[in-house]
């Protein structure tokens, strides 16, 4: 039987596993996160999910405006900073209906209380500096602009490497600040952005998501080199989540990038859809099942919102353009895969592997040993930040060692150079 963190329910659990992630990173607080789940309860109940992280997040912030009329401002930044994953949390099970307004007020609370915690960041002893930004995208000559924060290690406009992180499926560029913090403590720039089909191009303008993120992507590299302390030449693009399709597909299409990490690989998102008999039955048998099951019917539901399409039938029609094999060859920078044992959506690490023509790639399967499995490694994320900026950092100073190793702590690390 697998080891539940807290919820009876698989889906449950692993959403939970997410803010425990925050918590590793001060944007959640174990104490309120168990707390919360015990009120919710074992069974799969999305109301009772919102209501009850609606309320925390409600007290979190109610705190937090306490804290800071009072002049406590470390307190106050800590705890807007967590009452923004809590609202996270709350609106997650809505996202079927974008027009639903409890998804529509939680989202905006998600945001402003991240940023009113990150208004707060120069009144605490972190070094780190925080920006949101509004990067033009132009699509069939209507510009609607991508979202983001851009995150600095320092208060200071040195050149600094700087990492491209869009966000995934559900997520947005606020809860990107969890995965930021490895690489800022190695004095990594990074930009967490939005794009098509994610937060407020989805939330709020009606944007849906696009195979072709060389577009996209082409036009977040066009800004972001324009930015000062960004150096042109060490841009690198990391896809977590379904970011593991959008960011090969991109890179594919972008000779700016010097090197790219992939967690999950994602590159044929149609793969899994079966063929023959039984891919024409998948879309009805589907579509039957989420009449019967609450939990199976938000599952479609809010990946066909974010596609803007209406039937599962539909969809599955949608993934089938979400692949990119046929351009990895494309890709020309360095390139880590982590494939994870137990990632639901993982799988295609190899895939896209076999297919790259480049001298330096490497594919990294932790042992679970490590700590490091589920999706994006799950809770193991600073063992996580060692092996894989270690070898960026290897990367962009020109010492990556491609000879095949087994890396330090125990970690099995697969390097070896492509046969050409």
């Amino acid at each position: 039987m697998t080891q539940r963190l807290a919820f009876a329910n698989e889906e449950f659990d692993g959403q939970f596993g997410r803010t425990l992630m925050a918590a590793a990173v001060g944007a959640a607080d174990l104490g309120e996160a168990y707390t919360t789940a015990g009120e919710i309860g074992g069974k799969y109940h999305p109301q009772r999910w919102y209501e009850r992280w609606l309320a925390r997040a409600e007290s979190v912030r109610d705190a937090a405006e306490q804290a800071h009329a009072g002049g406590h401002l470390v307190t106050a930044h800590q705890c807007y900073l967590r009452a923004s994953e809590y609202y996270r949390q709350a609106y997650f099970y809505l996202r079927t209906d974008l027009d639903d307004e409890r998804l529509q007020e939680a989202y905006q609370a998600h945001c402003k209380t991240f940023a009113q915690a990150m208004a707060l960041l120069p009144h605490t002893a972190s070094p780190v500096t925080a920006a949101e930004v509004a990067i033009p995208f132009v699509s069939s000559g209507d510009r609607i602009d991508i979202h983001g924060w851009l995150f600095r290690p320092v208060a200071d406009d040195r050149r600094r490497p700087t990492i491209v992180m869009p966000c995934g499926y559900d997520s947005t560029a606020e809860s990107g600040w969890g995965f930021a913090q490895g690489a800022l403590a190695r004095g990594y720039n990074v930009l967490s952005v939005e794009g098509p089909g994610q937060g407020s191009m989805l939330i709020v303008d009606r944007v849906y998501f696009r195979p072709d993120y060389e577009t996209v992507l082409s036009q977040i590299v066009d800004w972001l080199v324009t930015v000062p302390g960004v150096d042109d030449r060490r841009l690198v693009a990391e896809g977590r989540s379904f970011a593991g399709y959008l960011v090969p597909r991109g890179v594919a299409g972008e000779n700016r990038i010097a090197a790219m990490i992939c967690d999950p690989a994602q590159p044929d998102m149609g793969a899994k859809i079966p063929a023959g008999w039984r891919g024409r039955i998948a879309a009805p048998l589907m579509t039957v099942l989420s009449r019967v099951s609450r939990e199976r019917a938000d599952f479609f539901g809010s990946r066909m919102a974010c596609h803007g399409v209406r039937t599962i039938a539909q969809y599955f029609r949608e993934l089938k353009t979400f692949t990119m094999l046929d351009r990895a060859s494309e890709i020309s920078c360095p390139t880590m895969i982590v494939e994870s044992h137990g990632d639901p959506v993982g799988g295609q690490g190899k895939l896209l592997f076999d297919a790259l023509d480049v001298e330096s790639k490497q594919l990294f399967a932790p042992d679970v040993r490590t700590g490091i499995s589920g999706h994006c490694g799950g809770l193991g994320q600073r063992v996580w930040d060692g092996v894989v900026y270690d070898w960026l950092d290897g990367v962009l100073a020109g010492s990556v060692d491609l000879r095949p190793v087994v890396g330090r702590c125990g970690y099995d690390v697969a390097r070896r150079r492509a046969e050409r």
